[in-house]
This record gives structure tokens, sequence and C-alpha cells, in this order.
């Protein structure tokens, strides 16, 4: 079964390429960060500090994620997620929660569980490194903070969010200084892997190449 890693800082457009090289390749398709953003979701509404590792464990175990391919509709233990999940207070505290070496494990176990059908497109920050090191393919998909930004604050004005593009630029370095700096699946590419900068690249051009490399495995 083949396997092909994209990983990479927020922002970087690898999930939107991601979701287009299954649908091409006929794959399944693993976002893992929208696991660590439900965790998130539950941690905040059920109002549990960070330091209550036990109680995050066990919902990272028994929560239900759902995804809807055919309108991007995702569902947490039933109830419509798609909006909430996307929001800069659950991306501060996903990438928090990240950090909890119990979690990630549990988190790991599940991820694996994608692997199935056809192949598997598996889009996150440790894939290439940690969940699937011996993928068939490995992306490090990267941009320049500024376009990331840029990316972001388009994405979340059309929400209707409103927020400052200097804010997310402060943001997006202080999680990439999270993301690299973390003891635990720090966030480096593979050492096998390709790097593509997608600073000044449309989704479809990055998606292109990435089938192009596919093809010549």
């Amino acid at each position: 079964m083949k396997i092909v890693t994209l990983d990479g800082p927020s922002g970087s457009g690898k999930g939107t390429v991601g979701r287009l090289l299954a649908r091409e390749l006929n794959f399944n398709y693993l976002d893992s960060g929208l696991l660590y953003r439900a965790v998130a979701i539950l941690v905040i509404e059920n109002c549990i500090a960070l330091s209550e590792v036990n109680n995050i464990e066990g919902i990272a175990r028994n929560m239900n994620l759902e995804f809807s391919s055919e309108n991007n509709k995702i569902f947490l233990d039933g109830i419509d997620v798609s909006n909430s999940i996307r929001t800069e207070e659950i991306s501060i505290v996903s990438s928090k929660v990240a950090q909890l070496k119990s979690v990630r494990a549990i988190l790991h176990e599940i991820q694996r569980g994608y692997l199935k059908g056809n192949g598997l497109i598996a889009d996150g920050r440790d894939m290439g490194t940690v969940i699937f090191p011996d993928a068939d393919l490995k992306i490090f998909i990267t941009a320049s903070p500024e376009a990331r930004a840029y990316r972001r604050h388009k994405e979340l004005l059309g929400r209707g969010e409103s927020v400052s593009l200097r804010d997310l630029e402060r943001s997006i370095a202080s999680r990439d200084r999270s993301d690299s700096e973390r003891k635990i699946s720090p966030l480096v590419p593979a050492v096998d892997a390709i790097i593509i900068d997608t600073s000044n690249m449309t989704v479809e051009e990055v998606k292109d190449k990435i089938v192009k490399h596919y093809r010549a495995t």
C-alpha cells in the first residue's frame, strides 16, 4: 500500500494540497491536525486544564471525529464543528495539546488506523519522521511566514472572523518556534523528504509537482 506524507508548518497549504492529491490518486486522506484540534475543542468545552493529562488522555481515546469528503464537514461526537475547529483559539490550544507525550501516543495509533484502501495521503507535522517513516514519498511543504499569514488571514475573513494580519504573523512565528523546538516530535523535514516552498505557487502547481514525484517513485 502506497503512503505519501505531507509535513510542514501551519498555513503552508498542505491540507488543501493533501485533499486534492487524495482525490486524484484515489487514496485515503489523514489530516492529523484535526485530531489535535478536536481534543482542543473538548478541552476548552469541558474547562479542562492542560495539566490534567489523564482527563485529556480520556478525551483522545473516546472522541469520535468524522470527516465528510463530499461537503468538507467535520463532526465531533456527532456535532458539526467545521467552523470552530479552524479558529485561532483552537490552533493555539491544539499546539499545546500536541506537546503532551501520552496524548500524542494515543493519537498516533489512531492516525496509523487511516492506512487502508489504495493508499494514504498523510498530512501533519511528523508524518514522515515518526508516524510513517517508511513512506513511499515524503514531502515537506513550507512557505514564508508572510505568505502563510496572508493565507490564514484570507481564510478567517472568509469565515466571518475579524483578525489582525500582524497578530496572525506573530501567532504563526510563535507556533513555528513551539513546533520546531518541542522535545517530542519536533517539526523538521525527514532526511529523505523533498522540500517544496509554496510561497509563490498555486495549489494546483504544488499538487502537480507532487504527483510527478509520486509517479517517479
